[in-house]
């Protein structure tokens, strides 16, 4: 399994440079756009799709193939997807983390509880990406499974923008946040067991 994930780390750094280009850009607007804190947020996002990018890089260099005369199984290779998932998106919203810091000591028109909070309420909703949109690609392959994972960013594109409307920040206080978090956890769970199901079945007709 460290086999697996070092393999996605290095492939990441690699060939998936744009998005964590992006993600720095969507920053740096951040800061001019002064008074909205909505592009911040969708570093956040956009890391939800590095999955889904890993599997298909995988499927264009023959890794699906190549990995069956490999000692892992059908499961071991969809946990490495749902195990590097979080830990990159952890990693995004670490630097999302120092930039909003940095935006409290100069702009300062967030406090950083409330910044704090946002990032954690935004990091679960990116969770929902590769949960909705990995059992797809992993039953049907990359082609149809991109899909899937357009609409879903989409969908939480559009979900980010009303739900911190004109770059205000809600009030997380108010929200049941054990109870978000649980959910987002059985969601995420569910579609782990739901895509080495389908991929199992799917190598096993190969």
């Amino acid at each position: 399994m460290k086999g697996l994930l070092l393999k996605d780390f290095y492939v990441t750094m690699k060939y998936c440079k744009n998005m964590i280009i992006f993600s720095l850009l969507f920053i740096a607007v951040s800061f001019v756009a002064k008074g909205n804190i909505v592009f911040m947020m969708l570093p956040l996002i956009v890391s939800g799709e590095v999955p889904c990018a890993l599997l298909a890089l995988d499927e264009q260099f023959k890794w699906t193939k190549y990995s069956g005369a490999l000692p892992y199984s059908p499961a071991q290779i969809v946990s490495s997807k749902y195990l590097f998932a979080p830990l990159y998106q952890a990693f995004t919203a670490a630097i999302v983390f120092i930039a909003m810091i940095i935006r409290v000591n100069t702009i300062g028109d967030v406090t950083l509880l409330a910044g704090a909070q946002m990032i954690g309420g935004v990091w679960v909703m990116s969770l929902v990406l590769p949960a909705l949109c990995l059992p797809f690609c992993f039953a049907f392959g990359n082609a149809k499974g991109r899909i899937a994972n357009m609409i879903v960013m989409l969908g939480l594109m559009v979900a980010i923008w009303n739900f911190i409307p004109k770059g205000e920040i809600p009030d997380m206080t108010k929200l049941p946040v054990l109870i978000v978090f649980a959910s987002a956890a059985v969601v995420y769970a569910l579609s782990w067991v739901i895509s080495i199901a389908v991929y199992s079945k799917r190598k096993v007709g190969e």
